[in-house]
């Protein structure tokens, strides 16, 4: 263990439910701890009945996190995941620099394609063209983020001659690719700053990981600081309990948990994002735990 570097955590938000004083809580309370980030998911629209995700209530990703950036002053602030045809590319990336000037540069764009297309369809987004779309956004984001007048020319979107700003102050904010397939690991590779995984053990992970040294020798990209990141869903019990269904979540005694969460760490993940599930929204019992059970025995900072 000594060889490996120390895991990065982060924990999400009560996004979901949450009132505006649990956030600003948790918020408060993981940068006060010693926690390297906070993050947030996206859905605008879900379905009400016959969907694979449930009929959730989720508060929009980039006012919760200004929100919180207005709480704190060194905590990372990051997303999981945009999911970037959801809406227009050079809005959204007006927004994401917006956040960076205001948080003094602590954003992590965690962004994605897309999977649900009922979602897709109920905001006239482009569901058969969504990888491509999402491509073409990245590219046009590094443009924008680091020219005063951009110049793009793309399949959906045609721009010169127009002012754009403000740009972060270090002329780029970090783009963490989500997904799981190997498409979207070759997004992560070809136009990323990392990949971000969810939902998976740590064997599943480790094959991935493969598919981004893989992908990077065969085009050349170095992988000097390119991020590898993965969601996970755990929360407490007294045996080892996996919970199916779209979490895909842990439920298990805290040394098992560290013991589980250590794994990660050991193949190579550099950020866990924590993402409790059986927990108070305030999230205090599930902390208390956590960073008196769990976090002394993984080797994480």
């Amino acid at each position: 263990m000594a060889n490996v570097t120390p895991m990065k955590l982060g924990i999400h938000l009560p996004q979901i439910g949450g009132t505006a004083d649990e956030i600003a809580h948790v918020a408060r309370r993981a940068e006060q701890a010693g926690w390297h980030s906070l993050w947030v998911s996206d859905h605008l629209l879900v379905p009400e009945t016959g969907g694979n995700i449930p009929a959730i209530e989720i508060m929009d990703p980039i006012p919760t996190l200004a929100y919180a950036a207005a709480l704190t002053k060194t905590i990372r602030l990051a997303t999981s995941v945009l999911v970037v045809p959801y809406r227009n590319a050079i809005h959204l990336g007006k927004e994401l620099a917006t956040l960076d000037r205001l948080s003094n540069g602590r954003v992590i764009v965690g962004a994605a394609s897309g999977w649900l297309e009922a979602e897709f369809n109920a905001l006239g987004a482009p569901y058969q063209k969504r990888g491509a779309y999402t491509d073409e956004a990245i590219k046009l984001w590094r443009e924008l983020w680091s020219m005063p007048t951009p110049n793009f020319d793309g399949e959906f979107t045609q721009l010169s001659g127009m002012r754009f700003g403000p740009r972060p102050a270090a002329g780029n904010i970090p783009v963490w690719i989500g997904g799981i397939s190997k498409r979207a690991v070759r997004r992560a590779v070809e136009l990323g700053d990392g990949w971000h995984g969810t939902r998976m053990k740590p064997e599943d992970v480790a094959t991935r990981i493969g598919w981004v040294k893989e992908i990077a020798q065969r085009t050349g990209r170095s992988l000097d600081g390119f991020a590898i990141s993965h969601r996970v869903y755990v929360g407490f019990s007294d045996k080892w309990t996996e919970t199916g269904g779209y979490v895909q979540g842990i439920l298990a005694p805290p040394a098992e948990l560290a013991a589980y969460l250590s794994r990660f760490n050991e193949i190579g993940v550099a950020e866990m994002l924590i993402t409790p599930i059986g927990a108070d929204r305030g999230l205090d019992k599930f902390l208390d735990r956590f960073e008196a059970e769990v976090r002394p025995h993984v080797n994480a900072h």
